[in-house]
């Protein structure tokens, strides 16, 4: 299986929050997007994630991965203006469906979230279904103001995060689509077939998810989304 970069993806970069983190995209990304990541769906083994992730996820192709990774990483270096001598490795990456219906929702999954504190750590988010579905949003965090959790916030964070929870219970289980008490929402992707976003893993997100459409198991009609995960380490990391 061959995987082709569009030449003429359509790029954006967008600014998002007090921080001013940045956000880029690439609309229509892969240039055979139908006959290289949407061929064969139904032979894909999907498995409960070992995560936070509400739903199951399958093995993204290593071709796939080293060929976004060749596209993006070149760009990556300028837009976040990574130094020269970090080196990139990446962490497991996966097809991803949204399958956990809000009532068996944890606290954890009705909350933004981050995936780690680094720095220059990033998530590669791929739209691959055709159908409508929801997109991404980041937040604040209103009790510290904070958005992208480092090292030196994250303790404070799940402090707040915590102490709220414990004493105000959420009412009902739900996916958080909009600023609620805790948290404001300060960006939005939307979900286009074929567009690539790319924002810091420690940028506060989740998915904008409608039960009435994202719910499903198949990935021939459901969120189907390809999550590659890399960080930018110090050559003084051993």
């Amino acid at each position: 299986m061959t995987y082709k970069i569009n030449k003429t993806a359509k790029p954006y970069l967008r600014y998002v929050g007090q921080e001013k983190t940045p956000i880029f995209i690439l609309d229509n990304f892969l240039q055979n997007l139908s006959q290289s990541m949407l061929q064969n769906l139904e032979q894909l083994v999907f498995e409960p994630s070992n995560t936070f992730y509400p739903g199951i996820q399958a093995k993204l192709p290593d071709k796939y991965i080293l060929t976004v990774a060749n596209a993006i990483v070149p760009l990556l270096y300028k837009i976040y203006e990574i130094p020269i001598d970090y080196k990139v490795t990446f962490f497991d990456s996966y097809y991803s469906l949204i399958t956990s219906e809000p009532r068996s929702l944890s606290i954890e999954q009705q909350i933004p979230h981050f995936d780690g504190t680094d720095k220059y750590r990033f998530a590669l988010l791929h739209y691959l279904s055709e159908k409508s579905h929801g997109g991404t949003a980041f937040y604040r965090h209103v009790n510290s103001d904070f958005e992208r959790i480092n090292e030196f916030r994250e303790v404070e964070f799940l402090r707040l995060v915590s102490h709220y929870y414990k004493n105000n219970p959420p009412k009902e289980q739900r996916y958080i689509n909009d600023n609620n008490t805790q948290f404001t929402k300060i960006g939005e992707i939307p979900f286009v077939q074929n567009r690539l976003a790319i924002y810091p893993g420690n940028l506060l997100h989740s998915g904008l998810i409608n039960p009435s459409t994202d719910i499903q198991e198949s990935p021939a009609s459901g969120r189907l989304t390809a999550n590659i995960f890399l960080n930018f380490v110090s050559p003084d990391i051993s």
